[in-house]
């Protein structure tokens, strides 16, 4: 990182929550505001490189000052603060807030300093990707190249998923962690489609552990099951891209699907931009047992098939 000190702006209604906000990270510049509107002007014009902002405020709610945030100066990394777990608010702030943590009140001060560190880093050392949609070339190109892979093992969501996705993608289906191993050594896999649990136990354990070691694979999760705590844990050791609940609406989960390639598409052209998506390492004594030993290693050396990019974690 630059000699320059990072650049945090805080967004609550709270005053006192402010003032401790700025006291916490009183080593840097820090900009406060109650104002959600001025936050969104101040994030570019101030060049923040985190932006931490709290979920329930009166005038604006924190997901829609992240969404415009993150059109307005993309280069910020987003954290949201909140003092409840509001299931919708997360799915929120995983589909228009696009936040790299979500940090619960009462927050650790040891804790947030290290994600608002980590994530300046980030911001000063990886390029934003667009926030826009690739060209039509582009697309045509992906949904060649690129495979999807879906792991479900309700017959019926399956169905669906098919008629939704199969003329427009390569598309591969699986219903346990161990099948889907086996197609994302053989294929270039750019988004995985998947439930958060099924017949063969907790998905999102393998999801994490994808994640951790390859931030490049755009993953969407579709679910009847969610609930907030287990979106929170997917943002912050999962960087999940989409969550949709079911049952799956045509035009939503097409437009997730498109957004999710497009992403892997532009992480191919921009390989450092990948460590905008690393999530929070996890030990792998906290792994469930069936995810250690020999399927983990299997996820670590899986190919880096075309990106170039280093391994994370």
């Amino acid at each position: 990182m630059s000699e320059s000190r990072i650049r945090v702006l805080c967004i609550d209604d709270e005053a006192r929550i402010l003032r401790a906000l700025k006291a916490l990270f009183r080593d840097m510049e820090v900009y406060t505001t109650t104002d959600p509107a001025e936050a969104i002007r101040w994030a570019a014009e101030k060049d923040i490189d985190v932006v931490v902002c709290d979920q329930r405020m009166p005038k604006m709610q924190g997901i829609e000052v992240l969404r415009e945030i993150r059109i307005a100066h993309p280069r910020a990394m987003r954290v949201l603060l909140t003092g409840y777990a509001d299931l919708n608010a997360v799915i929120g702030s995983v589909n228009e807030g696009e936040v790299f943590r979500y940090i619960n009140k009462p927050w650790d001060n040891t804790e947030l300093r290290e994600v608002v560190q980590l994530a300046a880093k980030i911001a000063r050392e990886a390029p934003p990707l667009q926030d826009k949609a690739i060209d039509e070339i582009d697309k045509e190109q992906a949904r060649k190249e690129v495979g999807i892979l879906v792991i479900e093992d309700d017959p019926e969501v399956q169905k669906r998923l098919r008629e939704i996705l199969a003329p427009h993608y390569q598309v591969r289906f699986v219903s346990s962690p161990d099948r889907a191993l086996a197609v994302l050594e053989q294929n270039e896999v750019g988004v995985v489609i998947s439930e958060t649990a099924g017949q063969h136990g907790d998905f999102t354990a393998l999801l994490k552990a994808l994640k951790q070691y390859h931030p490049h694979i755009a993953t969407v999760i579709v679910t009847d099951r969610a609930n907030a705590q287990v979106a929170i844990d997917l943002i912050n050791e999962g960087q999940v891209f989409r969550l949709l609940l079911k049952p799956l609406r045509m035009g939503s989960c097409r437009l997730s699907v498109d957004a999710a390639v497009g992403r892997y598409w532009q992480l191919k052209q921009n390989p450092l931009a990948a460590r905008r998506y690393i999530v929070a390492p996890k030990a792998e004594s906290q792994m469930p047992a069936w995810l250690s030993g020999n399927l983990l290693q299997r996820i670590r050396m899986l190919p880096q098939r075309l990106l170039g990019l280093a391994r994370a974690g």
